[in-house]
């Protein structure tokens, strides 16, 4: 082992110490077992998807990785888990930003709804007009409802679509990571255990001394 440690390129050192890096930042989080992802679910299912990311982010990467014979498999899995993730991100974010444009439309409708009732409203007065009055406080009571609809609707997608991208942008960084260091992970991840570093710095400090 301590061959192997003495033997590698500084390239590859300099990666390893990346993912050491990565390997306590994130060993520490309570373990959830994942599931099959369903591609379906999760890609018309906010919430599910909003709940699948969270739990694709919480999962403990150092027991993942721990046992050699299925580390492969298991990272793999977990890539490709990550891949479908953010595909179905993408695609509620884009369909997010979709409805906002659709209700920024709706708003902008209500708003000039508003203001042909206020004109005709002051028109009615001007010819005392009782009919034009009153569908005029009608159609300014229906707008401005509309208006106030619409802008709690903007604010939910706004914040659905902040969660979105948030677990996106986290999920994008954890699976290109792990995806460009795949087989130097698979192939030296034992190196990160706990107490084999802590026998190798001691050797190293032998060594300089």
């Amino acid at each position: 082992m301590l061959f192997i440690w003495l033997g590698l390129s500084f390239a590859s050192a300099s990666r390893l110490s990346e993912i050491m890096q990565y390997h306590f930042q994130y060993s520490s989080v309570n373990w959830i077992k994942s599931s099959k992802t369903d591609t379906k679910n999760i890609t018309t299912d906010l919430w599910y998807l909003l709940s699948q990311s969270d739990n694709y982010l919480k999962q403990d990467i150092a027991k993942l990785l721990d046992n050699e014979a299925t580390r492969k498999t298991n990272l793999n899995a977990y890539i490709v888990d990550g891949n479908s993730l953010i595909s179905a991100l993408g695609y509620q974010k884009n369909k997010l930003n979709n409805d906002l444009e659709k209700t920024a439309t709706k708003i902008q409708t209500c708003q000039n709804q508003l203001t042909t009732a206020n004109q005709k409203y002051v028109t009615s007065l001007n010819n005392r007009n009782e009919m034009q009055f009153k569908q005029s406080v009608e159609s300014a009571k229906q707008a401005k409802r509309c208006i106030w609809e619409e802008q709690v609707n903007q604010s939910a997608i706004k914040s659905l679509l902040q969660q979105v991208q948030q677990y996106s942008t986290k999920i994008e960084k954890r699976h290109s990571y792990l995806r460009s260091n795949q087989s130097l992970i698979i192939r030296h991840y034992d190196i990160l255990k706990p107490s084999l570093l802590k026998e190798l710095y001691s050797i190293a400090v032998q060594l300089e001394s």
